[in-house]
């Protein structure tokens, strides 16, 4: 996935659509926020599936990160 220094704009997370780690942010901050929605917007996990984990896990953590930034 990503390391910390990364703003993630161009760290591809799934290599099958191009989709980013900043294209999966942006659809987050507009309501998409589950799986199925973000590959149907974006075409990530319906290749070979192997960045359904990275994609999961990356969600969690920017969800939990803006609902931190929130309180």
């Amino acid at each position: 996935m990503t390391n910390g220094a990364s703003d993630g704009k161009k760290d591809v997370i799934c290599c099958c659509s191009g989709t980013t780690v900043a294209q999966i942010k942006r659809y987050v901050d507009r309501g998409i926020d589950d799986l199925e929605r973000i590959s149907q917007a974006s075409g990530a996990c319906s290749g070979c599936g192997g960045c359904e984990a990275d994609i999961l896990e990356l969600l969690a953590e920017y969800k939990s990160r803006t609902e931190a930034a929130t309180r």
